[in-house]
């Protein structure tokens, strides 16, 4: 059970009222040392507090001592209540993907904003800020990253998709990705899939976006390192620590799910679970070894 300190904090932006939910460590309240700080950006139809209760980031920044923050996405309707089938909130992570029936609200500058916040506010490290996301928030994650590569030292993206294959990456980023093989919501081979609030969307495979951001950083995506283990597969450029890093892990028997995380929607709905994986000991092993 986390112990530190939590504080939901506003901001105006854009002529809207947004927040974001902050968590500090009490190790890091303390110290007043600058600390690392990890973005945690959830899915449709996800809020700052399912994102902490199907990661449960702030149980590892307490062993590891770093910050973490929450930003809350807008509802499709603002006037109307939050519900996930009919009004969820979700990012504008761009064209390609279903959530394009939002209204257009300005996630780029709200995000870029709440950095500078947290930064200010918490003593966060800038050269060790990190984002992840899960479905539309990796979506967003990769959207993010390429508008402003430079605020990051890296990303990790779960369950999700590049949706700006025409960019360009002013600066590399190291990424690790992580995927269900047995993903229902955004199946690994791509295709065609009925999603729950009543669209139909094609949605590419899974490694096209690594592939891709693997040339954003300068690599030739057909020279991947594949390795495997039971029940897992790594698909690896550049050397661990370089900031061309790129690294991509399919989970053979997860959904559409947190790896090793809590599983709050039906599996009917977004397939099994999995402890292969320790999503949030990988990603923090990796981010560990990336500072900008």
């Amino acid at each position: 059970m986390s112990e530190g300190r939590q504080e939901v904090i506003y901001l105006e932006v854009d002529g809207l009222r947004r927040r974001y939910v902050l968590y500090r460590p009490h190790a890091v309240v303390t110290s007043g040392q600058l600390a690392p700080l990890v973005i945690m950006l959830d899915g449709r139809g996800g809020t700052p507090w399912t994102a902490m209760k199907i990661t449960r980031w702030n149980d590892t920044a307490d062993r590891h001592g770093f910050v973490v923050v929450y930003p809350e996405a807008t509802r499709v309707d603002p006037k109307g209540p939050l519900h996930f089938l009919t009004n969820p909130q979700m990012w504008n992570a761009g064209a390609g993907g279903s959530d394009t029936e939002r209204p257009e609200v300005d996630d780029l500058t709200f995000l870029r904003s709440m950095v500078d916040h947290v930064v200010l506010h918490a003593r966060i490290d800038r050269t060790r800020i990190y984002l992840t996301g899960f479905s539309n928030g990796a979506a967003m994650t990769y959207r993010f990253a390429l508008a402003f590569p430079e605020t990051l030292a890296a990303i990790a993206p779960v369950a999700g998709h590049l949706r700006q294959y025409d960019q360009v990456l002013a600066a590399p980023v190291p990424m690790l990705a992580l995927f269900g093989r047995l993903d229902p919501l955004s199946p690994y081979e791509g295709g065609p899939v009925d999603l729950p609030w009543g669209v139909r969307e094609v949605r590419p495979p899974a490694p096209a976006s690594v592939h891709a951001w693997a040339a954003l950083n300068g690599h030739d995506p057909a020279e991947g390192r594949i390795t495997t283990e039971p029940g897992l597969s790594r698909l690896a450029y550049g050397e661990p620590g370089a900031r061309d890093e790129v690294v991509f892990i399919t989970i053979d028997d997860l959904g559409h799910v947190w790896p090793g995380g809590h599983r709050l929607l039906p599996e009917p709905l977004v397939g099994p679970t999995s402890d292969r994986l320790d999503a949030n000991a990988a990603i923090w092993t990796f981010f560990q070894r990336h500072q900008r």
